[in-house]
């Protein structure tokens, strides 16, 4: 009797794989986890921003009241940001994937999809963070303290009255390598301009490199992000997240953060502003879940909201949705430093 081979055992053995499945993708969302998240109402994201003109003077002995002022009042609106994250699995794949016995995230292939998609979602969220600039997304960072010749919120930072309304933005034109003195300036105006100083600052990992690179090469000055505390509270930033503190200031190192660009930000006026949704309609609470976003480490309350879709065929559809915005409540608080060198 001839030999059973490899290739005509591989047509009968079934195939095994090693304990779960392991992602590959990074989706750490550094940002979207460290800004404080606060519920919001209404059509739109709308603050009152408060601009000099109260008066004070010293007077004269006797001298009659004839100056007078208050200070003026502009409205900062945002429109509303929509996210949301489609997937769907067929019944024969879920049927399939609950009678097998490995890879072991793949059985409840449901919930797998179901916690990428919250994952890409917060990914997509957390960059747009930095860039976003279009209807329907966030108006990210680089927008609202990366420009001082731009309209932010309705307020036009060019018209002659609205300087208040202008971040710092440091920007040498071109490459130019990190100081410490530079940060220095950078911090000082900004507490000049303001009153107070940004307590968190974010960076790409090679802008941090060149922070720590300025510092003695023979100590260690890595900062423990799970003690980084802002106006969130304390942050548990796990996943090997890198931080350094300087001068009162902690650099935080992002994937999606602007390349050459150190994003000042104090964190007492800039959150992310959700709206909470409305309660499902009646007879379809079984449809609907109302749950936490996360990135795979740190979960994130957001209004996200999962909504089973209309069903065609064997086939399970929904959608995870959530409508958010970035509110800088005060640009005159937070700045750029742009063209950092990392050659």
């Amino acid at each position: 009797m001839a030999d059973v081979t490899q290739t005509l055992a591989l047509l009968i053995l079934a195939q095994n794989f090693k304990g779960d499945i392991v992602r590959q993708i990074n989706r750490r969302s550094v940002l979207l986890s460290t800004l404080r998240a606060v519920p919001g109402e209404g059509k739109n994201v709308a603050w009152a921003a408060e601009k000099s003109g109260a008066l004070a003077e010293s007077f004269a002995e006797g001298a009659d009241a004839s100056n007078f002022g208050s200070d003026g009042q502009d409205q900062a609106i945002l429109t509303w940001g929509q996210y949301r994250s489609n997937f769907h699995v067929s019944g024969l794949a879920q049927a399939a994937s609950r009678t097998s016995r490995t890879p072991a995230g793949n059985i409840d292939l449901w919930r797998r999809n179901m916690m990428n998609g919250v994952m890409a979602l917060a990914d997509l969220m957390n960059q747009e963070l930095y860039s976003g600039n279009a209807a329907n997304k966030f108006v990210g960072l680089g927008q609202a303290i990366g420009l001082t010749n731009n309209t932010y919120a309705t307020i036009d930072r060019t018209v002659s009255g609205n300087e208040y309304w202008q971040p710092y933005v440091a920007d040498p034109g071109s490459a130019t390598a990190l100081t410490f003195d530079q940060i220095r300036t950078d911090l000082a105006t900004i507490y000049t301009n303001s009153g107070s100083r940004p307590d968190v600052a974010f960076c790409s990992p090679f802008v941090l490199n060149k922070l720590g690179s300025l510092f003695d090469p023979q100590k260690f000055y890595m900062y423990s992000t799970d003690r980084v505390v802002t106006a969130k509270g304390q942050v548990q930033l796990e996943g090997g997240v890198g931080a350094i503190k300087f001068d009162g200031c902690v650099f935080i190192e992002d994937k999606d953060a602007t390349e050459s660009t150190i994003f000042y930000v104090n964190s007492e006026f800039v959150e992310i502003e959700y709206l909470p949704l409305a309660a499902p309609v009646l007879g379809m609470n079984d449809e609907v879940m109302d749950m936490g976003m996360s990135d795979g480490f740190e979960d994130i309350p957001l209004g996200l909201r999962m909504e089973m879709l209309a069903k065609t065929g064997d086939s399970d559809k929904a959608q995870m949705k959530t409508y958010v915005q970035l509110a800088v409540r005060r640009p005159n608080a937070c700045g750029v430093r742009k063209n950092v060198d990392i050659a």
